[in-house]
């Protein structure tokens, strides 16, 4: 993903040595990279919610996990048949759950929990976490949050062989205790239990911002806060991997289920910054695209619908009765829909452009953000090294070997994605603008 505005530069100077180097850099899109989190629901915290009228939408976003997570379901876990229907539902429309276990939980509560989503029939659910934030506000120390992960994982593990366990779903991504965890002291991951190794991945959350930022924090520092947390959670997977030789599919996965761009909404504007913000979906993509770049298992936003207060307001679908998509709901389905098989590394010149590129065996597409207020830019796109003859203010390069380029321009605040056949022809453009967001449209095929 690119481009960031303090290493946009270095990124596009050794971007042909990547070529000649190392070849095409590619990493297969996980099948449940799209994820989305289950609130909220009608009733939930006594709260009023929609989820039920909005499972359509759901899937036409391109959801393949759903998250049935966080605080509110740590503090009130759903009865058995409000359980069921949240399955169903999340079955329904061609996606998985992944089950938060409360850390309170007993052992007996866990196997039966874990034996009875794991029988024979429609319900069976694959991925499991266990706990949700537990340092947030200092309720638990890392020596009783490692207690009650082997304890209640231990209880999983017997119940449910072959499903895959996540932790720790903390707050942020805290080095010294995730440290601890991951081959320190308190170690977790190089653990066995049932034959079968204790934990399966990685999970923790990211709210860049918080109640004071900027229009420019949404754009540079907040995604690069995200992606430093996501390098140095890769650091600790590669050493937890080679000191307990967890190779091939033993290998830790990782997730980061849940973010947005601020825990603490400021208003409802389209045109602003905030979570329900046309930069907001911008923002939302590039995560996404980090999470294809560095193998991310899933990458679960918060979250569907929460929709009445505005501090709280996080929805890709907004207010009643409407429920008008918003722009991280487009971007997440313009990627989910067209950026498909593998990605593929992508560079470009201009601080506020950001690009994320895939191929598959027909195609390439590539989406191109500019998140300049003002300007736009035309550009060149190379679909093998930059090009040293290109003369216009925006320059691309994919890594896609092909002595090929194209030509065309983005307007100040939009969003475009080009879709290409294997040998570099534009088969496709699909636009979508801070105007088009505005006039509630959705993004439009050219």
């Amino acid at each position: 993903v690119t481009s960031n505005k303090w290493y946009v530069r270095t990124i596009f100077s050794v971007f042909a040595v990547v070529f000649t180097v190392s070849g095409v850099q590619a990493q297969p899109i996980s099948p449940y990279l799209y994820g989305q989190n289950h609130w909220l629901a009608d009733g939930d915290e006594g709260r009023v919610g929609y989820i039920h009228d909005l499972w359509p939408q759901v899937q036409a976003s391109g959801v393949k996990t759903v998250r049935i997570g966080g605080n509110g379901y740590e503090r009130n876990f759903p009865g058995r048949n409000e359980l069921n229907k949240m399955v169903d539902n999340i079955k329904s429309i061609g996606a998985e759950p992944l089950l938060q276990i409360p850390r309170h939980f007993s052992d007996e509560a866990t196997k039966e929990l874990v034996a009875y989503y794991t029988r024979e029939g429609n319900r069976q659910i694959k991925f499991w976490s266990i706990g949700n934030e537990p340092m947030l506000h200092e309720e638990y120390t890392i020596e009783e949050i490692h207690q009650y992960l082997v304890r209640i994982a231990k209880a999983m593990r017997r119940a449910g062989p072959d499903i895959k366990i996540f932790m720790f779903d903390e707050a942020w991504l805290r080095i010294p205790e995730y440290s601890a965890l991951m081959g320190g002291k308190l170690d977790v991951v190089g653990l066995k239990e049932n034959g079968r190794w204790l934990i399966d991945g990685i999970n923790f959350h990211s709210y860049p911002n918080g109640p004071k930022f900027s229009r420019d924090d949404v754009v540079f520092t907040g995604p690069k806060k995200v992606l430093d947390q996501i390098l140095e959670l890769q650091t600790l997977i590669k050493k937890a991997n080679a000191k307990y030789q967890r190779k091939g599919e033993a290998a830790l996965l990782w997730g980061l289920t849940e973010f947005n761009v601020t825990y603490r909404n400021p208003d409802r504007e389209v045109s602003g910054y905030g979570n329900t913000s046309f930069l907001a979906g911008q923002f939302t993509a590039e995560i996404f695209g980090y999470g294809m770049q560095y193998s991310a298992y899933m990458v679960n936003p918060w979250c569907i619908n929460e929709s009445d207060a505005v501090a709280t307001d996080f929805g890709y679908l907004g207010l009643p009765r409407e429920f008008y998509p918003r722009s991280s709901y487009y971007h997440m389905q313009l990627m989910s829909t067209y950026l498909l098989g593998e990605f593929i590394a992508s560079s470009d010149n201009q601080d506020y452009v950001k690009t994320i590129a895939t191929r598959d065996a027909d195609t390439i597409a590539i989406m191109v953000m500019n998140q300049h207020q003002t300007d736009t830019f035309e550009f060149s796109l190379a679909f093998g090294k930059p090009s040293a003859g290109a003369t216009t203010p925006l320059k691309i390069s994919i890594a896609a070997n092909l002595d090929k380029t194209f030509s065309s321009k983005i307007a100040a605040q939009s969003t475009r994605v080009y879709v290409f056949d294997k040998n570099g022809a534009l088969q496709k453009t699909v636009s979508y603008s801070l105007q088009d967001n505005m006039a509630f449209k959705a993004p439009q095929v050219e």
